[in-house]
């Protein structure tokens, strides 16, 4: 009997063993995102909402450069160079195919993130204030603009063939940039006129302190943002003109996807060098804003250089095509490690509290005369 039992007890163990070790091999079951979404958790909300899309996304552009890795390896290796060229045109697609998924959950992720949050505390006339508008208004442009031009350039160069309607739409939308985008170039002008006493008086000292040394990143980025966006608005204006006329053939089609595509990657770098300003300039820390969109900026800077290889991938320009392959894989990789990043140091929107001020801002912000007050990190 009792000899029974023991085996009993070993065959219900081993059914026990085998019960544990099905469980888990198997994947867990999906997480219900609706139920998430609906919850008044803050933490719940960040997890769907933001974590979770940018994680998919960063996980998808990793996945995707091991694999260009190694089909660029195997290129480089080739000494047929039809085939070469084959392959790496094939890459320069599949990278466009990639983007054309994860940027959207990138740009899902960042508008439903503290990255899209303005700090209350300076009073409505501060420079702060409207720089913080300017921050959002940029970010809105670029969340709009991406579906147009993806699909321009998808157009252009994947399929080699425009339809009046995304023609129509990208002629909209070029002169719905240019009235956007109007006065966020004439704030970009008056802010940098507002940086020249500053610099006149870093001048003035010659110090080399932690006061000054932000000044002078501040100006720098002042300066970066009024290069980008002038030459970002100047090259809108020339698409309007070059782009949209009845004669436009598949080489203006390329080149107009190109320039917009271009025009973009200004766009965003501009608005993480805005981010970054925030807290040179007036003490604002806008660093969820600058993880997200420094992603975006590497992102788009992916597409142009495949559209770099899609150019140059050819008999005659077969030499200069590879270069541009492994900067395609650096913007993405660095890309990935952005979301990633973000996806931890962000927070849920409307849900971040105020963060400690820049005790060396350049020019800190005039404060409400209610504004909560929040200790400065330690000098």
């Amino acid at each position: 009997m009792g000899r029974s039992v023991h085996r009993w007890m070993a065959m219900r163990l081993c059914y026990l063993l085998l019960v544990a070790v099905t469980a888990f091999n198997e994947e867990p079951p999906p997480l219900n995102l609706k139920t998430w979404m609906q919850s008044t958790s803050p933490q719940d909300k960040f997890e769907a909402l933001v974590a979770r899309p940018l994680n998919s996304a960063s996980d998808a552009v990793n996945e995707k450069v091991d694999t260009f890795l190694q089909r660029v390896a195997a290129v480089v290796e080739e000494h047929d160079r039809k085939k070469s060229i084959e392959a790496l045109q094939q890459m320069a697609t599949n990278i466009r195919l990639l983007l054309q998924e994860v940027v959207p959950e990138l740009l899902h992720g960042r508008d439903n993130s503290s990255a899209m949050d303005i700090d209350t505390r300076p009073s409505n006339r501060s420079q702060a204030t409207y720089a913080q508008k300017v921050l959002l208004k940029l970010q809105t442009y670029s969340a709009w603009a991406w579906p147009v031009i993806i699909e321009y350039t998808r157009n252009a160069y994947d399929d080699e063939a425009i339809t009046p309607e995304i023609q129509a739409r990208m002629e909209r939308g070029t002169d719905g940039s240019l009235s956007y985008l109007s006065s966020v170039l004439v704030y970009a002008w008056k802010a940098a006129e507002f940086q020249f006493p500053v610099v006149e008086a870093m001048m003035e000292k010659n110090e080399t302190s932690g006061e000054t040394l932000m000044k002078a990143g501040c100006a720098a980025s002042y300066a970066q943002l009024l290069g980008d966006i002038t030459e970002m608005y100047g090259e809108l204006s020339d698409s309007k003109l070059q782009c949209f006329l009845n004669t436009t053939n598949k080489t203006h089609w390329k080149r107009c996807a190109f320039d917009a595509t271009n025009s973009l990657q200004r766009v965003t770098s501009a608005i993480a060098q805005a981010a970054n300003a925030m807290w040179q300039c007036f003490g604002i820390y806008w660093g969820c804003s600058q993880l997200m969109n420094t992603a975006y900026s590497q992102l788009v800077k992916a597409m142009v250089a495949s559209e770099e290889m899609s150019d140059n991938c050819n008999e005659e320009t077969h030499n200069i095509c590879k270069p541009f392959a492994f900067k395609a894989m650096g913007a993405l990789s660095q890309a990935a490690g952005q979301m990633s990043s973000a996806s931890q140091d962000c927070d849920i929107k409307g849900g971040s509290q105020d963060s400690p001020l820049n005790p060396y801002a350049a020019t800190p912000f005039e404060k409400r005369e209610d504004a909560p007050k929040v200790d400065a990190p330690t000098p």
